[in-house]
């Protein structure tokens, strides 16, 4: 049987139909799967773009920190240097004299001194004579030269030296301010077992504030204070 042109015309056609619509069909499906994959890759994307995001805050936060940190060790050491407790014992090493020793070994303007007994820490003063203005306020009792807590000749030496010194019988304090910039503050009077024997604390402040309050504190025992005479002195010794 003969198949006409027609006929066969026709079977090519329809050859060429499902070849183009079997083309068709992978081709939708390639493309679907590239649509999931393109969507995968960019949900990974997003993934990644937040976990860089994450890690940048991160790296700020770290960053932060570490300034933080900075901030906080100079802090300490600022207040390290503003303040230092300092003690007498037997054995200490970081005592309330030496600390009062130093301080006035750079001692340029004014020296003020307060302390009830003052037997000791005389010498430390002579090289400061030079320099500047020394006021010294302390009791002076005679009972207190004849027990020995007070001692007269340290206190001619130290009016020799340039002092004006003072007494007060009510002063109890124990301070030494120097050049508005150092104040000492213990339990230790200007004595050998003071300085030296005695179980003292206190503190070396070099803060402007609580240094320029110890000075108002110092002027205002001052002003109700008595200038210590040659003759006072000769009347009780």
């Amino acid at each position: 049987m003969e198949v006409s042109n027609e006929s066969m015309d026709l079977i090519e056609k329809i050859k060429e139909f499902r070849g183009c619509r079997e083309i068709r069909e992978t081709l939708e499906f390639e493309n679907k799967v590239l649509r999931e994959q393109n969507e995968d890759l960019r949900n990974a994307f997003v993934e990644l773009q937040k976990d860089f995001i994450d890690r940048k805050k991160l790296l700020e936060q770290i960053e932060d920190l570490k300034k933080q940190n900075q901030s906080l060790r100079l802090e300490l050491e600022s207040y390290s240097e503003k303040f230092r407790f300092l003690v007498t014992t037997p054995d200490s090493t970081c005592t309330v004299y030496g600390d009062i020793r130093n301080s006035l070994s750079k001692a340029k303007k004014e020296v003020l001194v307060c302390s009830p007994w003052i037997t000791y820490l005389v010498d430390e003063f002579k090289d400061f004579k030079k320099h500047g203005s020394l006021k010294v306020i302390t009791n002076f009792r005679r009972d207190d030269v004849k027990k020995g807590i007070t001692d007269p000749d340290k206190l001619r030496v130290l009016q020799n030296l340039g002092a004006e010194v003072r007494y007060n019988n009510n002063v109890h304090a124990k301070m030494v301010i120097v050049d508005s910039e150092v104040a000492i503050i213990s339990s230790a009077n200007l004595t050998g077992r003071g300085l030296r024997v005695n179980y003292e604390a206190g503190v070396k402040v070099n803060d402007k504030k609580p240094v320029k309050m110890a000075e108002e504190f110092f002027y205002g025992v001052w002003e109700e204070s008595r200038p210590l005479t040659e003759e006072m002195i000769r009347k009780f010794y």
